[in-house]
């Protein structure tokens, strides 16, 4: 009867967490389709709207290794709890903003909110089941919920925004957090809690946060003016500069932020940068599919967010197999198949007409969903799986950020690259737009064929070499 006391609780704890990722991700994108009715509600530019989006990207993005970090030295649960409370408020406060500028401040709370909440929630799933087949089935939650965020966001935002209004992509925010919070300190334990370091390496916290943070500022500014522009060479700079600046600090810290020897962990340093690169074109797609079914097939918001759902519904479905195919055949084996077929789902996606029928559009985004939900859910479980207890919010953090960057560089070259070859003429018709995306699933599929062959290469041995501390 403990027993299962015991496992209903874990249940629900799982629950919970992966309602919060769900939350997290939807944020990317649920913004997207209610744009222009928030141009017209407070009166400003495109340029300017753009920035409610961005801006929680460059916040998240940017805070992430410091939240991974804060969760396993200050404790998982309470940084889950405190990042969940202050995003709750400032889905508020953006909700009811009457002006941009109080919108935009919320949205990078928002962002910084879910930097310190993300890695305390992946670190929970992975530290509260030790046992294997337990941690992937959690894991494959996880991942279905992560990935599905992706496109139910867009879903989301076309529903609220057609039959409510913009402020509710917002305010649907605050009652789930609310919800969440005294439910947290029911169901989840307290873990990672450690001795507070002699020194807190506040020169490691200050670069990584810089670093990250203008780093995505100079790739989201390069998405939309070019990548030769003072307004995005600038930020890009400074971002490798602060990075390179991190990296000596980290080397002479007795307490560093990131100890660098996680990074000789092959798994973490070798995951890390494909997911970089797939999660990238998962995100670009996301975007360019909805601008394709808005600008070619003109589609209203809750069409288009209609149109790109089997892609979120075929990624939950296929990571909440995955952990069974990873028991079978091994996770790194499982994750290159992902990568591999979500390189052909690409394929598929460049040779159909985006002007003509929607069938082999649904069979790409079927392809590539069944790709991504594969690949996801096993990186996850390969970037964490070698990495001690007490660093499993450093591992956390680290993925979560990989996946922003990716993000943000798949968005700002594969869309800029859409967008120029349909502006090659001039004014773009829908047949030029359709020709543009054509080309981005191309580049992207060529890139995933890449990264495929370089996680074959370097994931051949599951290896787990001797960490020897700076």
């Amino acid at each position: 009867m403990s027993s299962d006391r015991s496992a209903c609780a874990g249940n629900a704890a799982l629950a919970l967490l992966c309602t919060a990722q769900l939350m997290l991700m939807i944020d990317f994108s649920v913004i997207n389709l209610a744009l222009p009715d928030i141009e017209s509600s407070l009166d400003i530019s495109t340029d300017a709207s753009l920035w409610t989006a961005t801006v929680y990207a460059i916040s998240f993005g940017g805070l992430l290794p410091l939240g991974g970090r804060l969760a396993d030295l200050v404790g998982r649960r309470r940084m889950f709890v405190c990042g969940l409370a202050v995003f709750g408020v400032a889905s508020l406060v953006g909700g009811i903003a009457a002006d941009l500028s109080v919108l935009i401040a919320m949205r990078a709370v928002q962002g910084g909110a879910a930097a310190l909440t993300a890695p305390a929630l992946l670190s929970l799933i992975t530290t509260a089941f030790p046992e294997e087949t337990a941690r992937r089935r959690a894991l494959g939650w996880f991942g279905a919920s992560t990935a599905a965020g992706f496109s139910l966001g867009v879903v989301l935002g076309g529903v609220l925004t057609e039959f409510v209004s913009w402020r509710a992509v917002l305010l649907i925010n605050v009652p789930l957090a609310a919800l969440a919070v005294p439910l947290a300190f029911h169901l989840l334990g307290e873990s990672g809690v450690q001795p507070p370091p002699r020194r807190y390496d506040i020169p490691g916290a200050v670069t990584a946060t810089t670093g990250c943070a203008t780093l995505l500022l100079g790739i989201s500014e390069a998405g939309r003016t070019g990548w030769d522009r003072v307004s995005s060479a600038l930020p890009l700079l400074l971002g490798v500069v602060m990075i390179g600046f991190f990296v000596v600090v980290e080397r002479r810290s007795p307490a560093p932020l990131i100890p660098l020897h996680v990074f000789r962990i092959r798994s973490v340093s070798a995951v890390n940068t494909i997911v970089l690169f797939v999660t990238g074109v998962m995100g670009a797609l996301t975007l360019l599919l909805s601008l394709l079914f808005r600008n070619v097939r003109l589609d209203g918001p809750l069409e288009a967010g209609v149109s790109v759902l089997p892609l979120g519904l075929v990624t939950a479905v296929v990571s909440q197999l995955t952990p069974r195919l990873a028991t079978a055949f091994a996770p790194r084996r499982v994750l290159i198949a992902g990568v591999t077929v979500f390189a052909a789902g690409m394929l598929v996606l460049a040779m159909a007409d985006g002007t003509g029928d929607y069938g082999p559009l649904l069979l790409g985004m079927i392809i590539c969903g069944a790709g991504f939900g594969t690949f996801f859910t096993t990186a996850a479980m390969t970037a964490t799986g070698d990495v001690p207890d007490a660093d499993q919010g450093l591992a956390s953090g680290l993925i979560n950020t990989a996946t922003q960057i990716g993000t943000a560089l798949g968005i700002a070259f594969l869309v800029s690259l859409a967008d120029r070859k349909a502006t090659d003429q001039g004014v773009p018709t829908p047949a030029d737009v359709s020709d543009g995306f054509s080309l981005a699933a191309q580049v992207a599929a060529i890139t995933l064929a890449v990264v495929g062959g370089f996680a074959l290469t370097t994931l051949r041995q599951p290896a787990r070499p001797e960490l020897v501390e700076d």
